[in-house]
């Protein structure tokens, strides 16, 4: 923790706070903000404070550090160790295949050969790999690529032999194995199917959500964390909410913080693969402190829309599995949320489909009605594609929609395809305007990168990646949007009090754009650069 008292001045300072909307300085000594308001102010409040530091803004914004409520660490971290397949890098399974190639030019023989960012919808083939176009990368050494969703992988036919995975292998509850004609398995793994890749050794879920916490070294681990931070501190980002922690993130942050690699805040959401665990030892929402804190359960309902795995009753127009699936049947669902409720967690629940939302409406009305609590602050994460019936719903029992903007500028089209003109509404921001629910905005990198800026500029316009609008409707202001990354993403993990404005009292957290986003044309959101990143009074970037 910075122990010097510093004083900043001479550009925009934007608070997101509802009292001060701008200030001229703001004075910080140690790792709390004593004074926002005039220069003479807040220099007046380090007086005999010791040495004042005084930063020069030179015209550039300071704003609060922006607030992630749904990223995934070490994800992140793999995601920019493995080879790119993302589009537009690739736009053919053939340039996925060439991309591989160039990969293991550069990996140790024998070595599993990786990329991650498969987008089949965006594909001119418009489907999946199969396990024998994998085998032209190789034939003699294990081949896999992940789902930008990270809700499923493909893999050759030699890490099919090595995982055990044969035509007498059934699908799991949650998941799919993707299969030929004749029934022998393609090397498509869907949702809990990926379960598959720990059973030798690393981290099982079960039906618990699809398994991103592939088996590694302690070393390799601690790498995740520092490349997946690097990322988030270079785009502003000073607190993340990690959505799915399992044994392997937990002990992977603890040890990254004890070995002073952890700069940034995080507050964990353990999976529902633990709540037994969990609630036998006394733990609820809270556990920690301002840097690594339990905040939430993290269940899941159903799988992705992107993958065409997350539970519509509309079905799919591009797929043979209509409708996706669920995780848990109703009922051993509620029962998980009502439990994790009643022990003192926050929830937190991945659901895209509308049938996999009505899940989360009926579990938390049956949690508020046997065990009443009060500012629970329940999440939906994604909340992709609600029915407008349930909109009430969310907003009289007080439930936090979490979506992603950027799903909307990455895969708008391609779900709107998928699904028919309904998919507009993906992500349906102006629905929570119209019902005063709270707007929340958040990256699930590394589906898409940790980049606020670029996730308020979706969110503003709702333009996508080949130049269109989805869903105009659905459109938020720039303010919103801000607060959506900022303060109201605090307040969806409960630490309003702390971060998430530019308030007294408050941490030291801050960003400083280049520009002023409110002097910037909408086009130009993208292009504002982060030049610094504090946390604690500490520049970190």
């Amino acid at each position: 923790m910075s122990k010097q008292s510093l004083l900043f001045y001479g550009g925009k300072i934007l608070t997101m706070s509802d009292g001060i909307e701008s200030a001229e300085a703001v004075a910080v000594k140690g790792n709390e903000i004593v004074c926002v308001g005039s220069y003479e102010e807040c220099e007046a409040s380090l007086q005999g404070q010791g040495e004042i530091r005084e930063i020069n803004l030179k015209g550039k914004s300071l704003l609060p550090g922006f607030v992630d409520p749904h990223a995934h660490l070490m994800m992140l971290g793999m995601a920019y160790s493995w080879a790119d397949i993302s589009y537009p890098k690739v736009k053919s399974i053939g340039d996925i295949i060439a991309v591989l190639r160039e990969q293991k030019k550069k990996t140790p023989a024998g070595s599993i050969i990786r990329g991650f960012g498969l987008d089949q919808r965006n594909l001119e083939e418009k489907r999946y790999p199969t396990a024998d176009e994998l085998d032209e990368v190789a034939e003699d050494c294990p081949v896999q690529i992940m789902h930008i969703s990270g809700h499923n992988n493909v893999v050759n036919n030699y890490l099919l032999q090595e995982l055990g995975i044969n035509k007498n292998v059934d699908d799991p509850i949650g998941g799919a194995i993707g299969r030929y004609e004749n029934g022998l398995p393609n090397g498509q793994l869907f949702d809990s199917a990926n379960d598959h890749f720990a059973k030798k050794s690393g981290v099982v879920i079960g039906s618990n959500g699809p398994n991103i916490h592939m088996p590694d070294t302690p070393e390799n681990l601690q790498n995740l964390v520092a490349v997946g931070q690097k990322q988030c501190l270079l785009s502003g980002v000073t607190t993340i909410n990690d959505p799915q922690v399992t044994k392997q993130e937990m002990e992977s942050f603890q040890e990254a913080r004890n070995n002073n690699l952890l700069k940034m805040r995080i507050v964990m959401s353990i999976l529902s693969t633990y709540l037994d665990e969990l609630t036998q030892l006394g733990f609820r929402s809270g556990f920690g402190d301002d840097q690594l804190s339990i905040g939430s359960i993290k269940l899941y309902a159903d799988g992705s829309l992107n993958s065409g795995t997350a539970y519509l009753s509309s079905g799919y127009l591009d797929s043979s599995r209509k409708q996706g699936y669920l995780y848990h049947e109703p009922e051993r669902f509620k029962e998980i949320l009502v439990k994790a409720h009643r022990q003192g967690f926050q929830t937190i629940t991945h659901a895209q489909g509308d049938g996999a939302i009505q899940l989360v409406i009926d579990g938390v009305r049956a949690s508020q009605e046997q065990s009443p609590r009060s500012d629970v602050r329940h999440r939906i994460e994604h909340c992709g594609l609600p029915d407008p019936a349930q909109i009430q719903d969310i907003s009289e029992l007080k439930i936090w929609p979490v979506p992603q903007p950027q799903h909307v500028y990455q895969f708008g089209e391609g779900v709107v395809r998928a699904v028919g003109d309904h998919g507009d509404n993906f992500s349906p921001y102006g629905w929570f305007k119209d019902q005063n629910i709270p707007i929340v905005l958040s990256s699930d990198a590394p589906v898409a990168p940790p980049n606020p800026l670029q996730a308020i500029y979706a969110a503003v316009t709702r333009s996508t990646l080949q130049g269109n609008v989805v869903g105009a409707d659905h459109r938020i202001s720039l303010t919103e949007a801000l607060k959506g990354y900022t303060i109201e993403a605090a307040k969806a993990i409960h630490r309003e009090d702390s971060i998430g404005s530019i308030e007294k009292g408050k941490l030291a957290d801050f960003v400083i754009l280049d520009k002023n986003p409110y002097d910037t044309s909408v086009e130009e959101i993208p292009t504002i650069e982060v030049s610094e990143t504090w946390i604690s009074g500490e520049q970190v970037y």
